[in-house]
């Protein structure tokens, strides 16, 4: 009888446990679109040269393709980076990297990651807004 006692309470602590790791973990993953997803625990200022720089990762979904990116943004160059994307699919698995492109006078996909940054770093300054 005790020992029935003690496993239901076992499940119970491991069930308030999960619910705890599930609460926390899903604070530090946004779900920034339908195939975008960022770690926002990556999400880091820095400032290199004096110059605003935020870096953060993102997993990045489409059909059988995921992509595992890492992003640089310059917020006073106004200059995006995907400093490395590794790509798997059902059969490969490669790694790119790209050169930093100005938000500017970028095509709509380099203007599209500078508005995800702009997201992330708003996130990221209200966070530190809090402390």
């Amino acid at each position: 009888m005790y020992f029935l006692k003690a496993k239901k309470i076992l499940a119970v602590l491991a069930l308030t446990l999960a619910v705890s790791v599930t609460a926390f973990a899903k604070e530090e993953v946004w779900q920034y679109n339908q195939f975008t997803t960022i770690d926002m625990s990556t999400a880091k200022l820095s400032y290199p040269a004096g110059m605003e720089t935020l870096t953060f990762e993102t997993v990045e979904q489409a059909g059988d393709t995921t992509d595992y990116c890492t992003y640089v943004y310059n917020v006073d160059e106004q200059t995006i980076q995907l400093k490395e994307m590794i790509t798997k699919t059902k059969k490969s698995k490669y790694k790119s990297n790209f050169y930093p492109e100005s938000v500017k006078n970028g095509n709509n996909v380099i203007k599209a990651r500078a508005r995800m940054a702009d997201a992330v770093l708003q996130k990221v300054m209200a966070e530190k807004n809090k402390k």
